[in-house]
């Protein structure tokens, strides 16, 4: 009898021990183990290479000594994957993460085997009606209205800086000479040389800032101005020769310039690469379109989500994948927060509050995921493996890693499950916003 047939043969009894946790034990007879040990054996023997003998031709006996490590190994797999094959053909469990196996002794010839394993189970879910769920849909701003403010924004990129007399504003760009009274040491980089004397420079008032204070000091400066301002430079100053200093700085205004949008739509049409001002317009308006329609599907997804998720009570989750999650929002929480040196010591001192923040996101988000996981079920909603490699190179392009570093990182932090249930989550939504009265 084939050994996947014998396999069958497994005693399981799954009893429930918490809301959303089962524990199931396993039981082997001897004759299931003997054939196992009988069927590695013969396995190990195909390749077995023992002294005197050809090989596939060496006695069992000596092939169960020489390899009785690895024969062990492949039994013990063998017999606890029969088990997990037939316990998630149970179609009355919905088992969404495996605890570890516990064993009081490893398979041995003539003695029956036996294991337990904790499963987690999917929570139990009253799911109202979800088709074709009412929303509306709030009309933020018009099609003319967003189509002048598309073609502001792009008057504004496009836009020149054009010597002006009035006073330096947020900004502007000035061009000036400075000094100052800081002591260059004779090993000076030529950076440090240039933060500290220029006979010709730019100074932009945007953040951040090239010299600490110069924005405040610089702001109404004209052309022809000196001014003197003090710049008390921070301790991790990206050039280090002037980390932690106080200089005092002279600066001469030599033109004053002004970025100052494209008014003429001939010549926006021109920087646009189109061939006359109705093609542009043309352009702008259907763009103007397609953001508008997208906006108003993103506002619908939401809807039909939000509404969803506030239908359902509240309903006890699986420990371990709460805790998982916990501890993955804990981590993003940490990397948003914990930017330079000095800020561990503040995160630290809060960690009770990132943890409760954590432990909230958490279970907001699992809320989300069980729910909409079993409206998927229930539409027979899948995630393809070409909808998540297209993810990942979609992933590759935007951060401008390799493919294969991306997947190497996902394969390290288990990552392709998280991709894979936010695509699940974004058809299923999609579906629910497809199936909405609006």
């Amino acid at each position: 009898m084939a050994i996947d047939t014998l396999l069958e043969k497994v005693q399981i009894d799954v009893k429930e021990t918490d809301a959303c946790t089962r524990k199931m034990d396993a039981k082997y007879t001897a004759d299931v183990v003997d054939a196992a040990f009988k069927d590695a054996v013969k396995e190990a023997g195909k390749y077995a290479q023992l002294p005197g003998f050809r090989k596939g031709k060496a006695p069992a006996s000596l092939i169960l000594s020489k390899y009785k490590d690895y024969i062990l190994d492949d039994v013990t797999k063998v017999l606890q994957q029969g088990a997990f094959r037939k316990l998630t053909e149970n179609k009355d469990l919905d088992i969404v993460s495996f605890g570890q196996i516990k064993a009081e002794a490893k398979p041995e010839n003539g003695k029956e085997y036996a294991f337990s394993l904790e499963v987690e189970v999917a929570p139990e879910i009253k799911l109202p009606e979800y088709k074709g769920l009412k929303v509306k849909v709030e009309e933020k701003e018009t099609l003319d209205q967003h189509y002048e403010a598309q073609l502001k924004y792009i008057k504004n990129l496009y836009a020149e800086f054009l010597s002006v007399e009035d006073p330096a504003v947020a900004g502007d760009m000035l061009k000036v000479s400075y000094e100052s009274d800081f002591e260059l040491p004779e090993d000076a980089s030529a950076s440090l040389k240039r933060a500290a004397k220029a006979a010709e420079a730019w100074f932009y008032l945007t953040e951040p800032e090239q010299i600490p204070g110069m924005l405040k000091a610089m702001t109404g400066a004209k052309k022809g101005d000196e001014v003197k301002f003090k710049a008390d430079f921070p301790a991790d100053w990206r050039e280090p020769g002037l980390a932690g200093k106080s200089v005092n700085y002279t600066v001469k205004v030599v033109e004053v310039q002004r970025r100052v949008p494209i008014e003429s739509e001939e010549k926006l049409a021109e920087k646009l690469g189109m061939e006359n001002v109705e093609k542009m317009h043309d352009f702008l308006k259907k763009k103007a379109e397609n953001e508008l329609e997208e906006a108003r599907k993103a506002q619908i997804r939401e809807k039909v989500a939000d509404q969803l998720i506030s239908a359902v009570a509240d309903f006890e989750m699986p420990k371990g994948v709460l805790g998982m999650a916990a501890q993955r929002e804990f981590s993003r929480i940490a990397d948003q927060l914990v930017r330079k040196e000095e800020d561990v010591e503040k995160f630290k001192a809060e960690k009770d509050k990132h943890l409760e923040d954590a432990r909230k996101a958490a279970a907001a988000r699992m809320k989300r995921f069980f729910i909409l996981r079993k409206i998927a079920h229930a539409e027979n909603i899948t995630v393809s493996d070409e909808e998540v490699d297209m993810q990942i190179r979609q992933m590759s392009a935007y951060l401008g890693y390799k493919e294969k570093d991306v997947r190497k990182m996902l394969d390290n932090n288990g990552g392709y499950t998280e991709i894979q249930s936010d695509i699940l989550m974004g058809k299923v939504i999609d579906f629910l916003a497809g199936q909405a009265k609006v």
